[in-house]
């Protein structure tokens, strides 16, 4: 018991012991302040921002010719989806024992098979670019951030 209540009298003592030590400072200040000046125009290093403005209008430029080449490939896809619901059809009312239509069905599958496949060829060369447009501006974003404004 004697022990309980030494250990909470010792805890209550130590935040007193601390605010007892206390120090003061006979430091004093004597002559005129220095003056104080606030920036208020940022200023930057020269060069570096018009080549991030520059490089941000060729990623611009680049992002527009994507998007012409995107809309391309979209209406082609369309193309390809109506082409492709003909040749079901026609493969659904084909007549099996006409080798002569059986023979132009698949000439005409063939050539939508091929056309499917540049299409897609076409779609991953517009994802790698896409890919590319996407690492080149975070590149531009990384190197463009590092700098720092002063303001003035």
């Amino acid at each position: 018991m004697r022990l309980s209540l030494a250990l909470a009298i010792a805890a209550l003592a130590t935040p007193a012991a601390a605010l007892a030590q206390t120090s003061y400072s006979r430091a004093a200040i004597t002559g005129v302040p220095a003056p104080v000046y606030v920036e208020t125009v940022p200023i930057y290093v020269p060069g570096h921002l018009a080549v991030c403005e520059s490089r941000n209008g060729d990623l611009w430029d680049r992002k527009a010719m994507l998007d012409r080449d995107k809309a391309d490939i979209d209406r082609e896809g369309r193309q390809i989806a109506a082409e492709t619901a003909q040749v079901n059809e026609q493969m659904r009312t084909l007549d099996r024992t006409d080798n002569v239509a059986v023979d132009a069905y698949n000439v005409r599958s063939r050539a939508l098979n091929e056309r499917v496949d540049a299409h897609n060829r076409r779609v991953a060369d517009l994802n790698g670019a896409a890919a590319l447009l996407n690492t080149d501006a975070a590149d531009l974003s990384a190197y463009c951030n590092r700098i720092r404004y002063v303001m003035r």
